[in-house]
Protein backbone atom coordinates (compact mmCIF):
# COMPACT_ATOMS: atom_id res chain seq x y z
CA UNK A 1 0.00 0.00 0.00
CA UNK A 2 1.36 3.39 -1.03
CA UNK A 3 0.48 6.40 1.13
CA UNK A 4 3.28 8.64 -0.10
CA UNK A 5 1.12 10.45 -2.66
CA UNK A 6 -2.36 11.76 -1.98
CA UNK A 7 -4.77 13.56 -4.32
CA UNK A 8 -3.72 17.13 -5.10
CA UNK A 9 -6.81 18.69 -3.53
CA UNK A 10 -6.21 16.83 -0.27
CA UNK A 11 -2.62 18.02 -0.14
CA UNK A 12 -3.79 21.61 -0.56
CA UNK A 13 -6.23 21.44 2.35
CA UNK A 14 -5.17 22.47 5.86
CA UNK A 15 -6.92 19.31 7.03
CA UNK A 16 -5.37 17.06 4.40
CA UNK A 17 -2.87 15.39 6.76
CA UNK A 18 -5.68 14.63 9.20
CA UNK A 19 -7.79 13.00 6.49
CA UNK A 20 -4.82 10.87 5.51
CA UNK A 21 -4.40 9.73 9.13
CA UNK A 22 -8.06 8.82 9.44
CA UNK A 23 -8.04 6.85 6.22
CA UNK A 24 -4.96 4.99 7.42
CA UNK A 25 -6.63 4.28 10.78
CA UNK A 26 -9.59 2.78 8.92
CA UNK A 27 -7.41 0.50 6.81
CA UNK A 28 -5.23 -0.56 9.73
CA UNK A 29 -8.33 -1.59 11.70
CA UNK A 30 -9.07 -4.25 9.10
CA UNK A 31 -5.49 -5.39 8.49
CA UNK A 32 -5.88 -9.13 7.80
CA UNK A 33 -3.00 -10.46 9.88
CA UNK A 34 -4.10 -8.56 12.97
CA UNK A 35 -7.68 -9.73 12.45
CA UNK A 36 -6.54 -13.38 12.37
CA UNK A 37 -4.43 -12.92 15.50
CA UNK A 38 -7.41 -11.44 17.35
CA UNK A 39 -9.63 -14.35 16.37
CA UNK A 40 -7.47 -17.48 16.53
CA UNK A 41 -5.43 -18.77 19.47
CA UNK A 42 -3.60 -22.00 20.25
CA UNK A 43 -3.01 -24.03 23.40
CA UNK A 44 -0.98 -27.17 22.80
CA UNK A 45 -2.73 -29.02 19.97
CA UNK A 46 -5.99 -27.13 20.48
CA UNK A 47 -7.11 -24.12 18.45
CA UNK A 48 -9.55 -21.66 19.96
CA UNK A 49 -11.89 -19.66 17.75
CA UNK A 50 -15.30 -18.04 18.21
CA UNK A 51 -15.79 -19.58 21.64
CA UNK A 52 -15.08 -23.11 20.46
CA UNK A 53 -12.12 -25.39 21.02
CA UNK A 54 -10.78 -27.47 18.16
CA UNK A 55 -8.42 -30.25 19.28
CA UNK A 56 -6.13 -31.75 16.64
CA UNK A 57 -5.21 -35.33 17.72
CA UNK A 58 -1.58 -36.43 17.58
CA UNK A 59 -2.43 -38.48 14.50
CA UNK A 60 -4.16 -35.53 12.85
CA UNK A 61 -3.02 -32.70 10.60
CA UNK A 62 -4.00 -29.08 10.15
CA UNK A 63 -4.57 -28.18 6.50
CA UNK A 64 -4.72 -24.50 5.56
CA UNK A 65 -6.63 -23.46 2.44
CA UNK A 66 -7.98 -20.15 1.31
CA UNK A 67 -8.65 -17.57 -1.34
CA UNK A 68 -8.86 -13.81 -1.59
CA UNK A 69 -6.93 -10.58 -1.79
CA UNK A 70 -5.99 -10.80 1.90
CA UNK A 71 -4.74 -14.37 1.58
CA UNK A 72 -1.03 -13.83 2.21
CA UNK A 73 -1.23 -11.84 5.48
CA UNK A 74 -4.01 -14.13 6.71
CA UNK A 75 -1.92 -17.22 5.97
CA UNK A 76 1.17 -15.65 7.56
CA UNK A 77 -0.70 -14.97 10.79
CA UNK A 78 -2.33 -18.40 10.80
CA UNK A 79 1.05 -20.07 10.38
CA UNK A 80 2.52 -18.00 13.22
CA UNK A 81 -0.29 -19.17 15.51
CA UNK A 82 -0.71 -22.79 14.45
CA UNK A 83 3.00 -23.42 13.82
CA UNK A 84 3.93 -27.09 13.64
CA UNK A 85 0.29 -28.16 13.52
CA UNK A 86 0.19 -27.08 9.86
CA UNK A 87 1.02 -30.01 7.61
CA UNK A 88 0.08 -28.58 4.21
CA UNK A 89 -1.92 -25.87 2.54
CA UNK A 90 -2.75 -23.79 -0.50
CA UNK A 91 -3.95 -20.18 -0.64
CA UNK A 92 -4.73 -18.35 -3.90
CA UNK A 93 -4.60 -14.55 -4.20
CA UNK A 94 -5.16 -11.95 -6.88
CA UNK A 95 -2.27 -11.10 -9.18
CA UNK A 96 0.14 -8.74 -7.44
CA UNK A 97 -1.07 -9.65 -3.95
CA UNK A 98 1.67 -12.12 -3.01
CA UNK A 99 5.34 -11.48 -2.26
CA UNK A 100 6.46 -15.11 -2.29
CA UNK A 101 5.56 -18.57 -3.61
CA UNK A 102 5.36 -20.34 -0.26
CA UNK A 103 4.84 -19.79 3.44
CA UNK A 104 6.47 -22.90 4.85
CA UNK A 105 4.10 -25.78 4.06
CA UNK A 106 1.52 -23.43 2.51
CA UNK A 107 1.68 -22.77 -1.23
CA UNK A 108 0.80 -19.22 -2.32
CA UNK A 109 -0.62 -19.02 -5.83
CA UNK A 110 -1.79 -16.08 -7.92
CA UNK A 111 -4.73 -15.97 -10.31
CA UNK A 112 -6.88 -13.48 -12.21
CA UNK A 113 -9.68 -11.35 -10.79
CA UNK A 114 -12.51 -10.51 -11.48
CA UNK A 115 -12.68 -12.87 -14.46
CA UNK A 116 -11.38 -16.34 -13.48
CA UNK A 117 -8.52 -17.94 -15.38
CA UNK A 118 -6.73 -21.27 -15.76
CA UNK A 119 -4.44 -20.52 -12.82
CA UNK A 120 -7.46 -20.11 -10.58
CA UNK A 121 -8.82 -23.40 -11.91
CA UNK A 122 -5.55 -25.14 -11.07
CA UNK A 123 -5.55 -23.62 -7.58
CA UNK A 124 -9.15 -24.71 -7.02
CA UNK A 125 -8.25 -28.27 -7.99
CA UNK A 126 -5.33 -28.23 -5.55
CA UNK A 127 -7.53 -26.95 -2.73
CA UNK A 128 -10.24 -29.48 -3.57
CA UNK A 129 -7.64 -32.25 -3.40
CA UNK A 130 -6.50 -31.14 0.05
CA UNK A 131 -10.09 -31.04 1.29
CA UNK A 132 -10.87 -34.45 -0.20
CA UNK A 133 -7.94 -36.04 1.65
CA UNK A 134 -8.92 -34.66 5.07
CA UNK A 135 -9.92 -37.27 7.66
CA UNK A 136 -11.89 -37.19 10.90
CA UNK A 137 -8.63 -36.64 12.81
CA UNK A 138 -7.74 -33.55 10.77
CA UNK A 139 -8.58 -29.89 10.94
CA UNK A 140 -9.07 -27.66 7.91
CA UNK A 141 -8.47 -23.95 8.41
CA UNK A 142 -10.14 -21.91 5.66
CA UNK A 143 -9.09 -18.27 5.07
CA UNK A 144 -11.46 -16.21 2.93
CA UNK A 145 -11.48 -12.60 1.80
CA UNK A 146 -12.66 -10.39 -1.04
CA UNK A 147 -12.11 -11.80 -4.51
CA UNK A 148 -12.32 -15.43 -3.44
CA UNK A 149 -15.25 -16.23 -5.71
CA UNK A 150 -13.35 -15.33 -8.87
CA UNK A 151 -10.10 -16.86 -7.63
CA UNK A 152 -11.61 -20.33 -7.02
CA UNK A 153 -13.34 -21.39 -10.24
CA UNK A 154 -14.30 -25.05 -10.09
CA UNK A 155 -16.97 -25.81 -12.72
CA UNK A 156 -19.33 -28.74 -12.32
CA UNK A 157 -19.16 -31.62 -14.78
CA UNK A 158 -20.43 -30.49 -18.15
CA UNK A 159 -19.32 -26.87 -17.74
CA UNK A 160 -15.94 -25.39 -18.64
CA UNK A 161 -13.78 -22.56 -17.42
CA UNK A 162 -14.75 -20.69 -20.59
CA UNK A 163 -18.41 -21.05 -19.58
CA UNK A 164 -17.65 -19.50 -16.18
CA UNK A 165 -15.64 -16.70 -17.78
CA UNK A 166 -18.40 -15.82 -20.21
CA UNK A 167 -21.03 -15.96 -17.47
CA UNK A 168 -18.94 -13.74 -15.18
CA UNK A 169 -18.55 -11.15 -17.93
CA UNK A 170 -22.31 -11.00 -18.49
CA UNK A 171 -23.08 -10.73 -14.78
CA UNK A 172 -20.53 -7.97 -14.17
CA UNK A 173 -21.93 -5.85 -16.99
CA UNK A 174 -25.61 -6.27 -16.16
CA UNK A 175 -25.41 -4.54 -12.78
CA UNK A 176 -26.68 -7.50 -10.77
CA UNK A 177 -25.84 -7.40 -7.04
CA UNK A 178 -23.17 -9.72 -5.71
CA UNK A 179 -25.83 -11.84 -4.01
CA UNK A 180 -27.32 -12.77 -7.37
CA UNK A 181 -23.94 -13.25 -9.03
CA UNK A 182 -22.72 -15.57 -6.30
CA UNK A 183 -25.95 -17.58 -6.21
CA UNK A 184 -25.31 -18.56 -9.82
CA UNK A 185 -21.66 -19.32 -9.10
CA UNK A 186 -22.63 -21.61 -6.22
CA UNK A 187 -24.82 -23.72 -8.46
CA UNK A 188 -22.35 -23.97 -11.34
CA UNK A 189 -19.28 -24.87 -9.29
CA UNK A 190 -18.09 -27.51 -6.83
CA UNK A 191 -16.46 -25.57 -3.96
CA UNK A 192 -18.91 -22.75 -3.38
CA UNK A 193 -22.24 -22.81 -1.54
CA UNK A 194 -21.07 -24.99 1.35
CA UNK A 195 -19.42 -27.55 -0.91
CA UNK A 196 -15.86 -26.99 0.33
CA UNK A 197 -16.96 -27.87 3.87
CA UNK A 198 -18.84 -30.89 2.54
CA UNK A 199 -15.71 -32.11 0.75
CA UNK A 200 -13.64 -31.71 3.93
CA UNK A 201 -16.10 -33.68 6.08
CA UNK A 202 -15.68 -35.41 8.47
CA UNK A 203 -12.72 -33.18 9.32
CA UNK A 204 -13.15 -30.21 11.64
CA UNK A 205 -13.45 -26.97 9.64
CA UNK A 206 -12.62 -23.51 10.95
CA UNK A 207 -13.26 -20.64 8.53
CA UNK A 208 -12.08 -17.07 9.11
CA UNK A 209 -13.68 -14.49 6.84
CA UNK A 210 -12.93 -10.87 6.00
CA UNK A 211 -16.27 -9.50 4.81
CA UNK A 212 -16.41 -7.74 1.45
CA UNK A 213 -20.22 -7.79 1.15
CA UNK A 214 -22.52 -5.22 2.75
CA UNK A 215 -24.02 -6.67 5.93
CA UNK A 216 -21.47 -9.52 5.99
CA UNK A 217 -23.83 -12.33 4.88
CA UNK A 218 -21.76 -15.49 5.22
CA UNK A 219 -23.58 -17.30 2.43
CA UNK A 220 -22.61 -14.55 -0.03
CA UNK A 221 -19.03 -13.68 0.98
CA UNK A 222 -16.68 -15.72 -1.23
CA UNK A 223 -19.85 -17.53 -2.38
CA UNK A 224 -20.12 -19.20 1.03
CA UNK A 225 -17.88 -22.27 0.67
CA UNK A 226 -18.18 -23.21 4.37
CA UNK A 227 -21.80 -22.30 5.23
CA UNK A 228 -25.25 -23.59 4.23
CA UNK A 229 -26.58 -22.18 0.98
CA UNK A 230 -30.16 -20.86 1.10
CA UNK A 231 -30.30 -20.08 -2.62
CA UNK A 232 -31.87 -22.43 -5.17
CA UNK A 233 -31.80 -23.17 -8.87
CA UNK A 234 -35.32 -21.76 -9.13
CA UNK A 235 -34.22 -18.41 -7.72
CA UNK A 236 -31.42 -18.25 -10.27
CA UNK A 237 -33.89 -18.71 -13.11
CA UNK A 238 -35.86 -15.76 -11.71
CA UNK A 239 -32.69 -13.64 -11.48
CA UNK A 240 -31.72 -14.36 -15.08
CA UNK A 241 -35.17 -13.26 -16.21
CA UNK A 242 -35.19 -10.16 -14.00
CA UNK A 243 -31.93 -8.90 -15.48
CA UNK A 244 -32.91 -10.04 -18.98
CA UNK A 245 -29.73 -12.05 -19.49
CA UNK A 246 -31.21 -15.51 -20.08
CA UNK A 247 -30.15 -15.37 -23.72
CA UNK A 248 -26.74 -13.86 -22.94
CA UNK A 249 -25.17 -16.52 -20.74
CA UNK A 250 -23.75 -19.67 -22.36
CA UNK A 251 -26.39 -22.21 -23.32
CA UNK A 252 -24.52 -24.88 -21.35
CA UNK A 253 -24.90 -22.82 -18.17
CA UNK A 254 -28.57 -22.11 -18.85
CA UNK A 255 -29.24 -25.81 -19.52
CA UNK A 256 -27.51 -26.76 -16.27
CA UNK A 257 -29.56 -24.28 -14.22
CA UNK A 258 -32.80 -25.34 -15.91
CA UNK A 259 -32.03 -28.99 -15.17
CA UNK A 260 -31.40 -28.06 -11.55
CA UNK A 261 -34.68 -26.18 -11.30
CA UNK A 262 -36.40 -29.30 -12.68
CA UNK A 263 -34.86 -31.41 -9.93
CA UNK A 264 -32.34 -33.12 -12.18
CA UNK A 265 -29.26 -31.72 -10.39
CA UNK A 266 -28.36 -32.00 -6.71
CA UNK A 267 -28.89 -28.84 -4.68
CA UNK A 268 -26.09 -27.21 -2.69
CA UNK A 269 -25.85 -28.21 1.03
CA UNK A 270 -28.66 -26.70 3.09
CA UNK A 271 -28.88 -25.88 6.81
CA UNK A 272 -30.28 -29.30 7.78
CA UNK A 273 -27.14 -31.14 6.62
CA UNK A 274 -25.28 -32.97 9.39
CA UNK A 275 -21.87 -31.62 8.35
CA UNK A 276 -22.42 -28.23 10.01
CA UNK A 277 -21.92 -29.64 13.53
CA UNK A 278 -18.21 -29.78 12.74
CA UNK A 279 -17.90 -26.39 11.03
CA UNK A 280 -17.32 -22.91 12.44
CA UNK A 281 -17.31 -19.81 10.23
CA UNK A 282 -16.55 -16.37 11.69
CA UNK A 283 -16.33 -12.87 10.27
CA UNK A 284 -13.13 -11.33 11.65
CA UNK A 285 -13.13 -7.90 9.93
CA UNK A 286 -15.85 -5.84 8.27
CA UNK A 287 -16.70 -2.39 6.95
CA UNK A 288 -18.05 -1.23 10.30
CA UNK A 289 -14.65 -1.84 11.92
CA UNK A 290 -12.94 0.47 9.45
CA UNK A 291 -15.58 3.19 9.87
CA UNK A 292 -15.41 3.00 13.65
CA UNK A 293 -11.63 3.41 13.58
CA UNK A 294 -11.82 6.47 11.31
CA UNK A 295 -14.45 8.05 13.55
CA UNK A 296 -12.49 7.33 16.70
CA UNK A 297 -9.33 8.86 15.22
CA UNK A 298 -11.19 12.02 14.17
CA UNK A 299 -12.84 12.45 17.56
CA UNK A 300 -9.46 12.06 19.25
CA UNK A 301 -8.27 15.07 17.23
CA UNK A 302 -11.24 17.17 18.28
CA UNK A 303 -13.47 16.79 15.23
CA UNK A 304 -17.19 16.16 15.33
CA UNK A 305 -18.25 12.99 13.55
CA UNK A 306 -21.50 12.35 11.69
CA UNK A 307 -22.19 8.70 10.98
CA UNK A 308 -24.46 8.02 8.03
CA UNK A 309 -27.16 5.63 9.23
CA UNK A 310 -27.14 2.84 6.65
CA UNK A 311 -24.70 1.21 4.24
CA UNK A 312 -24.91 2.72 0.78
CA UNK A 313 -25.94 0.43 -2.04
CA UNK A 314 -27.34 0.88 -5.54
CA UNK A 315 -26.09 2.62 -8.66
CA UNK A 316 -22.97 4.63 -7.95
CA UNK A 317 -24.22 7.83 -9.61
CA UNK A 318 -27.51 7.84 -7.68
CA UNK A 319 -25.73 7.17 -4.39
CA UNK A 320 -23.20 9.91 -5.14
CA UNK A 321 -25.99 12.39 -5.76
CA UNK A 322 -27.62 11.50 -2.44
CA UNK A 323 -24.33 11.81 -0.57
CA UNK A 324 -23.63 15.13 -2.26
CA UNK A 325 -27.02 16.46 -1.17
CA UNK A 326 -26.44 15.28 2.40
CA UNK A 327 -23.04 16.95 2.58
CA UNK A 328 -24.50 20.13 1.09
CA UNK A 329 -27.22 20.15 3.77
CA UNK A 330 -24.70 19.64 6.54
CA UNK A 331 -22.48 22.52 5.40
CA UNK A 332 -25.14 24.93 6.61
CA UNK A 333 -25.51 23.37 10.04
CA UNK A 334 -22.11 22.34 11.40
CA UNK A 335 -20.38 24.66 13.86
CA UNK A 336 -17.09 22.79 14.10
CA UNK A 337 -14.87 20.83 11.73
CA UNK A 338 -16.81 17.65 10.98
CA UNK A 339 -16.01 14.26 9.49
CA UNK A 340 -18.93 12.51 7.80
CA UNK A 341 -18.40 8.76 7.49
CA UNK A 342 -20.26 6.06 5.64
CA UNK A 343 -19.60 2.74 3.99
CA UNK A 344 -21.06 0.16 1.68
CA UNK A 345 -20.67 -0.81 -1.96
CA UNK A 346 -22.38 0.52 -5.03
CA UNK A 347 -22.78 -0.97 -8.48
CA UNK A 348 -22.21 0.29 -12.00
CA UNK A 349 -24.31 -1.02 -14.88
CA UNK A 350 -21.89 -0.88 -17.81
CA UNK A 351 -24.36 -1.82 -20.54
CA UNK A 352 -22.74 -1.11 -23.90
CA UNK A 353 -19.86 0.95 -22.50
CA UNK A 354 -16.52 0.70 -24.27
CA UNK A 355 -14.61 -2.21 -22.66
CA UNK A 356 -11.51 0.01 -22.75
CA UNK A 357 -13.13 2.63 -20.50
CA UNK A 358 -11.32 3.21 -17.20
CA UNK A 359 -13.17 3.95 -14.01
CA UNK A 360 -14.87 2.46 -11.00
CA UNK A 361 -17.85 2.79 -8.71
CA UNK A 362 -16.08 5.09 -6.24
CA UNK A 363 -14.83 7.42 -8.97
CA UNK A 364 -18.35 7.62 -10.40
CA UNK A 365 -19.82 8.20 -6.95
CA UNK A 366 -17.35 11.00 -6.23
CA UNK A 367 -17.95 12.68 -9.59
CA UNK A 368 -21.73 12.52 -9.20
CA UNK A 369 -21.37 14.03 -5.72
CA UNK A 370 -19.11 16.75 -7.13
CA UNK A 371 -21.89 17.83 -9.50
CA UNK A 372 -24.19 18.39 -6.51
CA UNK A 373 -21.46 20.12 -4.49
CA UNK A 374 -20.33 22.43 -7.31
CA UNK A 375 -19.47 25.84 -5.90
CA UNK A 376 -19.93 24.83 -2.26
CA UNK A 377 -16.93 25.97 -0.18
CA UNK A 378 -15.20 24.07 2.62
CA UNK A 379 -16.36 20.59 1.73
CA UNK A 380 -14.61 17.49 0.42
CA UNK A 381 -15.46 13.86 -0.25
CA UNK A 382 -13.03 10.93 -0.39
CA UNK A 383 -14.56 7.72 -1.80
CA UNK A 384 -12.34 4.65 -1.90
CA UNK A 385 -12.30 0.90 -2.31
CA UNK A 386 -10.58 -0.59 0.73
CA UNK A 387 -8.76 -3.17 -1.41
CA UNK A 388 -7.00 -0.39 -3.31
CA UNK A 389 -8.60 -1.25 -6.66
CA UNK A 390 -11.64 0.61 -7.94
CA UNK A 391 -13.14 -1.10 -10.96
CA UNK A 392 -11.24 -1.05 -14.24
CA UNK A 393 -8.61 1.46 -13.18
CA UNK A 394 -5.34 1.68 -11.22
CA UNK A 395 -6.98 3.96 -8.64
CA UNK A 396 -8.61 3.16 -5.31
CA UNK A 397 -11.05 6.04 -5.66
CA UNK A 398 -11.09 9.82 -5.86
CA UNK A 399 -11.38 13.04 -3.86
CA UNK A 400 -14.01 15.62 -4.83
CA UNK A 401 -14.54 19.20 -3.66
CA UNK A 402 -16.84 22.06 -4.50
CA UNK A 403 -14.28 23.15 -7.11
CA UNK A 404 -13.96 19.81 -8.93
CA UNK A 405 -16.52 20.55 -11.65
CA UNK A 406 -15.09 24.00 -12.41
CA UNK A 407 -11.58 22.60 -12.62
CA UNK A 408 -12.74 19.76 -14.89
CA UNK A 409 -14.53 22.23 -17.18
CA UNK A 410 -11.38 24.37 -17.37
CA UNK A 411 -9.57 21.30 -18.70
CA UNK A 412 -12.29 20.70 -21.29
CA UNK A 413 -14.07 17.78 -19.65
CA UNK A 414 -17.77 17.10 -20.30
CA UNK A 415 -18.63 15.60 -16.91
CA UNK A 416 -22.04 14.24 -17.91
CA UNK A 417 -20.60 12.49 -20.96
CA UNK A 418 -17.71 11.13 -18.91
CA UNK A 419 -20.13 9.60 -16.40
CA UNK A 420 -22.30 8.16 -19.16
CA UNK A 421 -19.23 6.53 -20.74
CA UNK A 422 -18.06 5.12 -17.37
CA UNK A 423 -14.64 6.57 -18.19
CA UNK A 424 -14.03 8.60 -15.05
CA UNK A 425 -10.43 7.68 -14.24
CA UNK A 426 -8.84 9.85 -16.98
CA UNK A 427 -10.73 12.88 -15.61
CA UNK A 428 -9.62 12.28 -12.02
CA UNK A 429 -6.06 11.60 -13.17
CA UNK A 430 -5.95 14.87 -15.10
CA UNK A 431 -7.07 16.76 -11.98
CA UNK A 432 -4.51 14.96 -9.84
CA UNK A 433 -7.34 13.80 -7.58
CA UNK A 434 -7.35 10.06 -8.25
CA UNK A 435 -6.34 8.12 -5.13
CA UNK A 436 -3.57 5.61 -5.84
CA UNK A 437 -2.94 3.16 -3.01
CA UNK A 438 -1.97 -0.04 -4.78
CA UNK A 439 -3.06 -3.35 -3.22
CA UNK A 440 -3.93 -2.94 0.46
CA UNK A 441 -4.34 -6.74 0.85
CA UNK A 442 -7.63 -6.34 2.64
CA UNK A 443 -11.17 -5.74 1.40
CA UNK A 444 -14.15 -4.58 3.45
CA UNK A 445 -16.18 -2.79 0.77
CA UNK A 446 -15.92 0.95 0.27
CA UNK A 447 -15.46 3.97 2.53
CA UNK A 448 -16.79 7.51 2.21
CA UNK A 449 -15.02 10.18 4.27
CA UNK A 450 -16.57 13.62 3.97
CA UNK A 451 -14.92 16.76 5.33
CA UNK A 452 -16.83 19.91 6.31
CA UNK A 453 -15.27 22.87 8.03
CA UNK A 454 -16.91 26.21 8.90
Amino acid sequence: MNLSAMPTSIQQLPYGPALRRWMLAALQAVEPGAAVRRSLQRTGRTLHCAGRNWAIPAAGRLIVVGAGKAGEPMAQAALEIAGDLVESGCVVVKDGHSSRARLGPIALLEAAHPTPDARGLAAARQIAGLADRATAADGVLVLLSGGASALLPAPVAGLSLADLQATTAVLLRCGAPIQAINALRKHCETLKGGQLAARAAPAQVIALVIADVVGAPLDVIASGPTVPDPSTYGQIIEMLRAYQITDQIPQSVLAHVQAGAAGQRAETPKAAAAIWRNVSTSVIARNEDALAAAGQAARAEGWDVVELPAPFEGEAVAVGQRLGRRLRELTGTVQRPTLVIGGGETTVTLGTADPAAQGGRNQELALAAALVLAGVPNVGLLALATDGGDGASPAAGAFATGQTIRRAADLGWDVAATLAAHNTYPLWRSLGDALHLGPTRTNVNDLMLGLIWP
